[in-house]
Order: structure tokens, then C-alpha cells, then sequence
């Protein structure tokens, strides 16, 4: 009796004390498995009250209806208290060793389930059979007890082992937590679990003998349990937080992270993974790792040590995949994990660096050197200069048209693409065509927007995007005529004009977004136009022939609205 409330006091006294994982689960466990006992106790008080003091005397008693009623009712109220002290132990183990997930929930509440239904049938037709309310032959009712008894022990056993095994392989993989905690946490449910069995199998049956042993093994118990709790600190170093650390790392994380198994079928990816690849768990997990990659990617490119660089279709979005090997406790290999880390930002900051050291190395040395040339000439020549002059007069003009260039490309790509209030989009275009014919002896623009269009990109970008684009045609077309229009249906914008059009290699710069020394823009302004219209998630496309130019600009549906006529 007083080891059984010895589990009851600590029970209580652990959800007092402590807090975190695992403290309710161990906590109930103990309060429950001190009930269990208590109970047991109980039903053996009344059982010697009535002169029974052995279990080999109860195959036929004659008890008072009262007496029976009250040990008739006990049977499924210990049988619960004894499966449920049981697996909430388990279901402690699972949460501290963080090894519980959706599938193990269901197995455990499916097995506790029907081990409790064994215990209690097998309880109740011994019970009932005795009092004589059944009528059952004797070597029927042994089989079915053993029978009963065997399944009872297979279930419960199941769950202790889980319990130990996992306990131990944590106390070897997690050093804080000691093999003397796994033990005194295995004590604590093993020894009184052997103790009630010795009993239901007949190895011993004097109460007297079985209460001493009851008392014994609950002592062991409820000792081994406070030595883990207190002494070893069992909750202050906590094996589940590195589990649950990695688990968070692995969920929060906002690079891809795909992992596979041996037969390179995917096994798991967070998050950020199904967000990169536009997927769900459930239509992915077990499926080859070719359902994600691109048909241009071999999944098995990605065996290779060195990281492997890939862009996803239908985007500019460019990911680079590295892989390491996952291994078991005995270094076999268990899987990989495929870290996926999109660097479009990065190859876009490589790209602005190799555009603006070309313009540097090539536009200003290239112009740089032909003034030096002309200013020599002029020296040399001082009747005929005037030609002279005009061309170092243009070539200076284009390098400081250049290095403006270079500053409105800094000022925008510093700049937040959107904006938190909307603005009229005919507004901004009316400002770059202004800007845009500025002192030109230009032809005309003509602008056909919607004045109800309203955007939430940021003006200083779209207008620097249009502003360019009128420019181009101005300046290049000489007197041909620009237009500007607005298709709300298709959320484009766009901007035409009947010059000469855009050099078929300058186009081909921008869509291979490179730059080489043999191939390359005459400058910035194009560069300016893409780089914008990236900035605020547009995409832009080029048509020109003899005719002329016309430009696509498509802006995000999303940050275009309307407003209602006044």
C-alpha cells in the first residue's frame, strides 16, 4: 500500500515541479500506475476478509452479492489502470526521445486499445466464471485464460520493449542521458509488470508472497524513478531538444531541403522545399526524385560531391543543388539530403558586376581612347577642328550619359520595388514621356492608358523602366512615332515605336542575361529596362523587325487595381 501511494506522491510531485516534454506523460504515468496497485491492494483486502488467501482458491467462491458486485466492477477498472499505466509510459518515451509522430499515435492508442479489451475479457470470464454467473468447463476456461494471458503479455511486452529499446539507444547516441536513467526509468514499470504476472501464471499464488513481492518491486520502482528524475536530472538534459532543435531547424529553415533514400525516392522535405518546387508532401514523398527536377536534370548528376547549378522552367529562378550522404550509427548509408538554395539573386549580382565592369573596361576605355585620338588631331590640325571638336563634344556627352545611367541604375536596384499605397499608372507614364523628350526635337508619344489603372510598384522603378524604353525609340528612330498603351485584360504595358529597332544581338544579350567580351550590349539602358523590370516581379519581351520595336512589359496582376471614376 505504501509503495502504491509512494507512485502517487511522485506523480503529483513531478507535474508540480517540473515542466517541459515529457513531464505530463511520466507524471500521469505514475499516478496511474500507484492507482493500479492500489486497487490490486484493494481487491486482495477483501478477497482475505473473506478467507481467500490464495489465488489457487478462486476457481469457485461463494461471496456475498455485495462483495461480488465490487470485484465483478474492479476487473475492467484495473485492467485500464494497468494498460493505460503501461502505455503512457511508452507514450513518455516516445515524446522525451522525440521519436512520436502521427503514425506512432495511432499504433499506440490502436494497441493499448485492443490490449485492454484481452485484459479485460480475460479478467471478467475469470471472475465471473468463479462466481458461478457463467457457466464455462474447466480446461476451457484454463485454455482460454492462457490464451487470453499470452496476447495480454505480447501487447504489453511490445510496448515495454519499444520503451527500453529506445531508452537505451538514446542513452548510447545521447551522452547526458545515462544508462543508469534508462535503467531506473525501465525499473520503474518492468519489475511491478513481472511482479503481476508471476501471479497470472501461477508461479506464485499465496497473497501473502505476492504483496511482499508487490511491495518490493513498486519500492524498486517508485526508488529508480525518483533517482532518475532528481538525481540524474532527467529533465534538464533533455535529449529530446536536440531532436526537437533539428526538427525545427529542418522545418524553419528557408533553404530547400530535400531528403531521399537509397533508392532515390523522396522521403521528406520541408517547407521551403514544397514552396521551391510548387509540390505537397503527399504527392512527392515515396515518389523518384525526378518528379521534382526539371527534365533537363538527372537526378543522378546530383550523386556528385560538387554542387550542380539548374534552373526551374517557366522562371529565371536558378537553384543550385549540393547533396551530402546520410549515415546510421554504423556509418552505412541511409539516404542523402539535398540542400537546394536558390542563388538567382547572387548569378543577378555576379551578372551586374560583369555588365558594369564591361561598360567600364570597354564603353569609357573604347571612347576614352577615341577622344585622346581626336584631341591629338586637333593639336596636330589647327584649320580643320570643328569635326573634331563635335565628335569629342558627342563621345563626352555619351560618357556622361553613361555614368547618369550607372547612378539611376544604382538608385534602383537600391530601391523597394513596391509601394504600400497605389498610384495611377497613366501618372507615371505621362512623367516619362515628359522626362523621356526633354529638350529632344522628338516626334510624337502617344499614350493610351486607362486612367482608373492604378499599381503599387514603386513609381521611381516603373517609370524608369518606361522612361528608358520611350527614350530608345526617341533617340534611335529619330522623328518616328512612340506609342504607349495599356492591355488591363493582360496586365501589360506596351511600348512601340517604327524606328529602325533594337539590334537582334542586343535583344540576345538580355535573354541569355550574360555578358562576354565578345558579346555584349552598347550599354546600360536595356540592361536598366530588365534589371527593373525583374526588380518588381514583371517580365519583359522584346518584338522587333524592319517595322520597328515593340516591348511587353508584364506587370504582377497582383499589385494592379483600379479605382472607381469620380
Amino acid at each position: 500500500m505504501g509503495s502504491s501511494l509512494g507512485f502517487l506522491v511522485f506523480g503529483v510531485y513531478i507535474l508540480v515541479r517540473y515542466e517541459g516534454v515529457g513531464v505530463e506523460s511520466l507524471g500521469s504515468f505514475s499516478i496511474v500506475w500507484g492507482l493500479n496497485f492500489l486497487v490490486s491492494s484493494a481487491v486482495i483486502a477483501i478477497l482475505t476478509s473473506n478467507g481467500v488467501t490464495s489465488g489457487a482458491q478462486i476457481q469457485s467462491l461463494s461471496l456475498p452479492p455485495v462483495t461480488q458486485a465490487v470485484l465483478i466492477g474492479s476487473v475492467p477498472l484495473s485492467g485500464l489502470l494497468t494498460v493505460t499505466g503501461i502505455f503512457a509510459w511508452l507514450w513518455f518515451v516516445l515524446n522525451y526521445t522525440r521519436r512520436i509522430g502521427r503514425r506512432e499515435r495511432i499504433v499506440v492508442v490502436l494497441l493499448g486499445g485492443v490490449t485492454f479489451v484481452i485484459v479485460t475479457a480475460n479478467g471478467l470470464v475469470g471472475v465471473l466464471s468463479s462466481f458461478g454467473i457463467i457457466g464455462m468447463d474447466r480446461s476451457m476456461r484454463a485454455n482460454f485464460h492462457e490464451f487470453a494471458s499470452v496476447l495480454e503479455v505480447l501487447g504489453t511486452s511490445v510496448a515495454i520493449g519499444v520503451g527500453i529499446a529506445l531508452l537505451y539507444a538514446t542513452a548510447t547516441d545521447y551522452r547526458p542521458f545515462r544508462g543508469r536513467a534508462a535503467a531506473g526509468l525501465s525499473f520503474a514499470v518492468v519489475v511491478p509488470w513481472l511482479v503481476r504476472y508471476l501471479y497470472q501464471f501461477g508461479l506464485v499464488t499465496g497473497f501473502e508472497t505476492i504483496g511482499a513481492l508487490r511491495a518490493v518491486g513498486l519500492f524498486v520502482g517508485v526508488v529508480g524513478l525518483w533517482l532518475t528524475v532528481d538525481r540524474y536530472d532527467l529533465f534538464d538534459q533533455l535529449p529530446a531538444s536536440r531532436a526537437v532543435g533539428r526538427r525545427t531547424a529542418f522545418d524553419t529553415s528557408d533553404t530547400a531541403i530535400v531528403v531521399v533514400n537509397d533508392e532515390n525516392q523522396v522521403s521528406d522535405l520541408n517547407p521551403a522545399g514544397r514552396e521551391l518546387f510548387d509540390v505537397t508532401s503527399r504527392n512527392v514523398i515515396g515518389q523518384p526524385l525526378d518528379v521534382l527536377l526539371p527534365s533537363a536534370v538527372d537526378s543522378g548528376s546530383l550523386l556528385r560531391p560538387e554542387g550542380v547549378t539548374f534552373r526551374l522552367p517557366d522562371s529565371d529562378t536558378v537553384i543550385e543543388a549540393v547533396t551530402a550522404t546520410a549515415t546510421d550509427e554504423g556509418g552505412e548509408s541511409i539516404g542523402r539530403t539535398i540542400v537546394c538554395t536558390d542563388i538567382t539573386s547572387e548569378r543577378r549580382r555576379q551578372q551586374r558586376i560583369r555588365v558594369l565592369n564591361r561598360v567600364l573596361r570597354h564603353n569609357l576605355r573604347n571612347d576614352l581612347n577615341a577622344v585622346k585620338g581626336y584631341v591629338g588631331l586637333i593639336a596636330d590640325d589647327d584649320e580643320n577642328t570643328d569635326d573634331y571638336e563635335r565628335r569629342v563634344s558627342r563621345t563626352i556627352d555619351g560618357l556622361i550619359t553613361t555614368g547618369d545611367k550607372a547612378q539611376d541604375l544604382e538608385k534602383i536596384l537600391g530601391t523597394t520595388p513596391f509601394s504600400d499605397s497605389s498610384m495611377r499608372l497613366e501618372t507615371i507614364v505621362d512623367r516619362a514621356v515628359e522626362d523621356a523628350c526633354a529638350g529632344d526635337d522628338a516626334g510624337p508619344v502617344a499614350v493610351t492608358v486607362p486612367s482608373a489603372t492604378t499599381v503599387r510598384i514603386n513609381p521611381t522603378v516603373l517609370q524608369s523602366v518606361v522612361e528608358e524604353l520611350i527614350e530608345n525609340g526617341v533617340q534611335h528612330g529619330g522623328r518616328s512615332a512612340v506609342s504607349v498603351e495599356y492591355d488591363a485584360e493582360c496586365s501589360v504595358l506596351l511600348v512601340s515605336d517604327d524606328g529602325p529597332g533594337i539590334p537582334d544581338h542586343e535583344i540576345e544579350v538580355l535573354d541569355n542575361a550574360k555578358e562576354t567580351s565578345l558579346e555584349h550590349g552598347s550599354g546600360l539602358g536595356l540592361w536598366l529596362v530588365k534589371w527593373g523590370t525583374d526588380l518588381f516581379g514583371g517580365s519583359i519581351t522584346f518584338d522587333t523587325d524592319d517595322g520597328g520595336t515593340n516591348v511587353r512589359i508584364e506587370l504582377p496582376p497582383e499589385h494592379v487595381g483600379s479605382v472607381e471614376p469620380s
